[in-house]
């Protein structure tokens, strides 16, 4: 993997959902690679029927559990309700990969315009925008892995330290799951270690791309904001210090007003329809994420030695995972706002009166903030705290009980 993409020195062009497409490419649910009508995709295919056995073994295991082992149960269903929902992904991403990938052109076309590439405002703050996504997005994807690869070696670990005291090893799989009894003999428990410990590198690629991919949609709906607050500035000096234009230049303010509020028009659109496709994810993602967090502190509370490091990296992961939702929502919906901010900060007031009423719809439209809001809540750092928060008292609640 080339880490180049963490800097600023990487070609701008290259960074455009650069961390989802690598996520998602691997598994074979990269949208443009899928979008053709009547592409069948083998490769997807064979990892959603191997995801599928790996929740439904591992459910059926969470719940036999239950009635025995609260702590072996908790270790088993949080990562099996982590793969149901990373399973929900994989087949809505899937569904909708046509919409998704008209939405990567769309939004292509408007983020790399003619002018961002000659324009040197604009070309930093799309290249500040693209710099801090593909570093957020990384974050969890890396905390997801190195969680996943701690419950891969955590058998084998464990076998190799009976084997250094002289007791007999005891052979178990990475991830709790109901298996036919000849396969957990040789000679087909190795390929069976590999069926588990692959179905966790799934999720781990699918959730982290799925994620990355709704947060650097956040990022570029930003940056398209951010450059429209540039554009209203250059459009409303346009007049420079004169208080009255001629009606030539008020001819072609008039113009370029309408075609700001054409492009602001494109990006709301654009947001309603990313919205729509991604909300049946955000909110699985939002009630598993809740749950998780719980459960995986309060594993992290009753667990001791190594399982401490694998509920370390797996708090980190989920809250990680859910943070860029928050915070991309919170960013989508603030640089919108600050555009009525920009709007009536200019000199719209030297501008004949059907200019103002231009301006002024723009500030009336801007107050609205685009909000990527599902049903029953919009994703927000506000959200983030009361997930937060409700967590704890389950945190509180459940230890109280020990």
């Amino acid at each position: 993997m080339n880490f180049r993409f963490l800097s600023r020195t990487f070609p701008l062009r290259d960074y455009y959902f650069y961390v989802p497409k690598l996520c998602l490419g691997a598994l074979g649910f990269w949208p443009l690679d899928t979008c053709e009508p009547g592409a069948f995709n083998v490769w997807a295919w064979v990892n959603l029927i191997i995801l599928t056995i790996g929740v439904v073994t591992e459910m059926h295991a969470g719940c036999l559990a239950l009635r025995t082992d609260l702590e072996l149960a908790l270790d088993t269903l949080c990562p099996a309700g982590t793969s149901a929902v990373t399973l929900l992904k994989m087949a809505l991403i899937y569904y909708y990969r046509q919409d998704l990938a008209w939405v990567l052109k769309r939004m292509q076309d408007l983020v790399y315009e003619r002018d961002v590439s000659i324009n040197s405002v604009k070309k930093h703050i799309v290249r500040a925008h693209a710099v801090m996504a593909a570093r957020l997005n990384f974050i969890p994807f890396v905390m997801g892995f190195i969680t996943c690869t701690s419950y891969n070696l955590k058998p084998l670990l464990m076998t190799l330290i009976l084997y250094v005291q002289g007791r007999e090893p005891m052979w178990k799989l990475p991830f709790n799951m109901t298996m036919p009894p000849f396969l957990l003999r040789a000679p087909y428990f190795p390929l069976t270690y590999i069926f588990t410990a692959y179905t966790g590198y799934i999720t781990i690629f699918m959730y982290g791309g799925c994620d990355a991919f709704y947060y650097e949609f956040c990022s570029n709906t930003a940056a398209l904001l951010e450059l429209l607050q540039n554009d209203l500035k250059s459009i409303l000096s346009f007049g420079g210090d004169k208080f009255t234009l001629t009606a030539e230049e008020s001819t072609v303010l008039e113009w370029r007003l309408v075609q700001f509020i054409k492009r602001h028009n494109d990006i709301i659109e654009l947001t309603r329809f990313f919205c729509k496709r991604y909300t049946v994810i955000t909110l699985a993602h939002f009630v598993s994420a809740g749950l998780v967090i719980g459960a995986s502190i309060f594993d992290l509370m009753t667990f001791t030695g190594f399982g401490i490091v694998i509920y370390i990296g797996y708090t980190i992961a989920v809250l990680g995972q859910l943070f860029i939702y928050c915070y991309g929502g919170s960013m989508v919906a603030e640089s919108s706002v600050q555009l009525a901010t920009v709007a009536f900060g200019c000199d719209w007031h030297a501008c004949n009166p059907r200019l103002r009423r231009y301006v002024l719809m723009i500030i009336i439209r801007s107050q609205r903030a685009i909000s990527m809001s599902v049903p029953f809540f919009s994703p927000s750092l506000v959200t983030f705290t009361s997930i937060l928060q409700t967590s704890g008292s389950i945190i509180a609640l459940a230890s109280s009980f020990k």
